[in-house]
This record gives structure tokens, C-alpha cells and sequence, in this order.
């Protein structure tokens, strides 16, 4: 929390207060993911996710609303809310159109060896790899996924798309505050070596015959393919095409196999 944030500390919290620029600066910066990784902050609006937020185990900073939207504050956030005009929020929003309540959080810092652990004890141990996917609103949708059919964490290659950009938390529904979002690295091959990779490729083996094993789904994007699983031992699954579709975005493709697993899978 800025200084000036915590200034406003003594006011009423039903009393708008209008930003002054230096917060205003600092918020807007965290549209870029150069400013997320620097200040290790990122954003989430609206009122459905805001309350999954505050559910979560993730450290929010500061809370800002339009007096119209007081009651959707998380009462357990009330001491760090501020009520600001609409003007304030229309420049801090990173959305066409503000909802009206915006949050600055922490992004949280993950163990990667604690969270492949946690998905090797869980009742569904498996976990998503996006490589190299760009598109926010299919990494926010695979995270979905991953959340639905229990999944304790999700791997983001170099090159996909940041995770914490407004577009694909939004897109998560909430989810990437309860799933673990973990940085792909050379160091993981050793460490993940005994688990299984499957790779989703057009040209591989049908998802319908695989004897599932405990182990990572690697997810490409639908332009480039996979990428980094081309660095690890893999076996190449595909989703049967019954129609004349080219091909299913990879927040589609991944999701329809995390179901077809959660069905087959018998460990």
C-alpha cells in the first residue's frame, strides 16, 4: 500500500476521496506486465471477482470503489477500502467500461517442488502446461478448467501470455486465485521426470485410448504449437474430429481433455 493510501486510513469510508496522480500513475502502470513483475501487484474488477478475491488467500492491498458499489465491498476488506469518484475510476480502470470496484493485490509467490508435491498427493494428479500460449482469455479459461476438475496448479512457459494481466484474470472467473501459477523451467525436467507428459498434437494418439498416469497436459497455442514439450519425453494425444473444423482453441482443446481424464482416470 502506498503512502497516500494509508493517509486516507482516517477517513470515513463512505467519504469520496479523489486520487491524486501519483496513485493514479502507479495503478494505471500495472496494465503493462514489465510494471506487474517490477512491483509484483496486480489488478482484478468487479464485483464477482473481487468476492472471490477476498476469499482467497491472496494479500489484497488496497480496495477502490464508486460510492454506488459500497455494498459489494468484502466486509472483510472494509479497512482498506477507499470510495473514489467515478472520474478516478474511469482512469485507473483497465476495463472499457468500469465496474466500478478495482483492487490492487500481491501477486503471490509459489514453490514450485511444494506445488508439484501437492499435485502428486491430490485425488486428481495432474496439471495443465500452456507453452506458448498468447491469448489471456485461453490461459483464463484453461485455468478455469483447471480449478473445476481439482487441479492444485498451472504451468505458464516463457512465452505465454502473463497470467496476471487484467484480461485473463478476468477471464478466470476467479479460479487463478485458488489454483498455483507456476513458471515453466529448465530445472523442471529433473524434477518432474517421473511423471508422465502428454503433448496435444493433430497428429497424436486418441485421448479415448490412453491409460492415464499421473503427469503433466501440455496445451499449445493453436498458431505455433507446442514448444517447450518439445524439450521433454512426451506422448502426442489428439481429440478425435468427427466434423470439418480445422482445429479448437487451446482453452477449448484443454478443457475437453481435463474432463475426458477426470472421467478415465482410475488411480
Amino acid at each position: 500500500m502506498s503512502r497516500t493510501a494509508r493517509g486516507y486510513a482516517y477517513l470515513r469510508r463512505t467519504e469520496t476521496v479523489t486520487m491524486i496522480r501519483e496513485d493514479i500513475l502507479r495503478i494505471k502502470s500495472l496494465s503493462k506486465r514489465s510494471e506487474r513483475e517490477a512491483l509484483k501487484q496486480f489488478v482484478t474488477e468487479g464485483v464477482k471477482n473481487i468476492a472471490e478475491l477476498a476469499s482467497s488467500p491472496i494479500d489484497v492491498e488496497q480496495i477502490y470503489y464508486t460510492q454506488d458499489l459500497e455494498e459489494h465491498v468484502p466486509e472483510q476488506l472494509n479497512d482498506i477500502s477507499i470510495a473514489v469518484s467515478s472520474k478516478s475510476m474511469e482512469r485507473i480502470s483497465q476495463m472499457k467500461t468500469p465496474p466500478g470496484i478495482l483492487a490492487v493485490s500481491k501477486i503471490p509467490e509459489t514453490d514450485v517442488e511444494s506445488s508439484l508435491d501437492k499435485m502428486q498427493q491430490s485425488k486428481f494428479p495432474f496439471a495443465l502446461v500452456a507453452d506458448g500460449i498468447q491469448d489471456p482469455g485461453n490461459l483464463g479459461t484453461l485455468i478455469r478448467s483447471a480449478d473445476w476438475f481439482g487441479m492444485k496448479a498451472i504451468f505458464v512457459t516463457e512465452k505465454t501470455t502473463d497470467a496476471w494481466s487484467i484480461k485473463c484474470v478476468q477471464a478466470s472467473m476467479g479460479s487463478i486465485f485458488k489454483v498455483a501459477i507456476l513458471p515453466w523451467s529448465e530445472d523442471l525436467k529433473e524434477a518432474q521426470k517421473h511423471l508422465k507428459n502428454y503433448a496435444m498434437d493433430m497428429d497424436g494418439e486418441s485421448f479415448y485410448g490412453i491409460n492415464w498416469e499421473p503427469g503433466l497436459i501440455w496445451v499449445g497455442s493453436e498458431s505455433h504449437g507446442l514448444q517447450k514439450a518439445l524439450d521433454v519425453s512426451h506422448e502426442k494425444i489428439t481429440i478425435p474430429r468427427a466434423g470439418r473444423a480445422e482445429s479448437l482453441n487451446a482453452g477449448v482443446a484443454g478443457s475437453i481433455v481435463c474432463a475426458e481424464i477426470s472421467r478415465a482416470f482410475k488411480g
